[in-house]
């Protein structure tokens, strides 16, 4: 990993372990040599249960999933893929820059894996990468969630640059919690601030090596390739772009896709109300053909 000096490296990865400390379930450390350099996985579940690879947010890493992890070893071989290019454990040699990238580097960590057709899970950037991988190597996607995909349906508000921009010009650990972490979750929620230390000791300490992947808006025509069954999830209270805009352009543009507005949530709805978003992902994993979503208490989730 690249790192501005030892100190902010071993920040850095203390972070990282103690967010891994979070996992409630026992895990396995896999490192996949790629094209674009070794990508670090994350293993949990039996692996005799079907796989489903995860792909977390910019600037977090596989260990984000520690509130969702225990769910879906149940019925989940589960391989949490720390993205080449973003602030993690992976040593990237190339940037996945085009949708062509993004499904050969899957591609090659697939064919490492034996897996020859897999679920996939997003959330922000993971979610962008996500749907270019879809329109890439759909071949290989069984089904996929998208969990406040980053852009993708819609362009970012501009308030979301501007906060990016203040925590790269003002580069305190206490400033960038309170203007940022703190700014992706809904009011009368919590999230224990360790939780983002890893994202702001990388914010401070890291030394980029290739071009991380900006998310922007997927043209339409690409999107409307995509023919697996998809289930969007996302948050009333989300900051990054309107998220009613964003459903119903998702809507018009994948044939075969749910959606679902989770009340009183954010940019951090897996956290945020982490039972409600692991049993209707489980719900949709595991039903077939597509029909309305329930949650396992037998309540009705709210649907757009």
């Amino acid at each position: 990993m690249a790192f501005k000096t030892p100190e902010g490296e071993e920040l850095f990865q203390q972070a990282y372990s103690n967010n891994l400390k979070r996992w409630n379930v026992s895990y396995e450390i896999l490192n996949i040599p790629t094209t674009y350099g070794n990508t670090y996985v994350i293993a949990s579940g039996e692996k005799e249960l079907p796989p489903v690879i995860m792909l977390h947010g910019a600037g977090m890493g596989s260990t984000i999933w520690y509130a969702n992890i225990k769910a879906l070893c149940k019925i989940r071989r589960v391989y949490a893929v720390d993205a080449i290019g973003d602030i993690n454990k992976s040593e990237p040699l190339r940037s996945i820059s085009n949708p062509e990238d993004m499904g050969k580097w899957m591609t090659e960590i697939l064919d490492y894996l034996d897996i020859e057709k897999t679920d996939f899970i997003g959330h922000s950037a993971g979610g962008y990468l996500t749907l270019n991988i879809a329109t890439s190597i759909q071949s290989r996607i069984n089904k996929m969630v998208l969990l406040a995909p980053a852009a993708s349906f819609v362009p970012f508000h501009k308030q979301f640059f501007l906060r990016l921009a203040f925590i790269n010009a003002i580069r305190r650990k206490g400033f960038i919690q309170r203007f940022f972490c703190d700014w992706f979750i809904a009011k009368g929620n919590t999230i224990d601030n360790e939780v983002f230390d890893q994202f702001i000791y990388g914010v401070l300490h890291y030394k980029w090596k290739v071009k991380p992947v900006i998310p922007k808006v997927i043209p339409k025509e690409n999107l409307e390739t995509i023919k697996v069954p998809t289930l969007l999830l996302m948050g009333d209270k989300e900051v990054i772009y309107n998220p009613r805009r964003a459903l119903k352009q998702a809507k018009a543009c994948i044939p075969h896709i749910e959606t679902m507005m989770l009340p009183n949530t954010s940019h951090c709805l897996f956290i945020e109300d982490a039972k409600k978003v692991n049993e209707s992902i489980i719900i949709f994993l595991h039903k077939d053909p597509p029909c309305e979503l329930y949650l396992v208490t037998g309540a009705k989730v709210q649907e757009v």
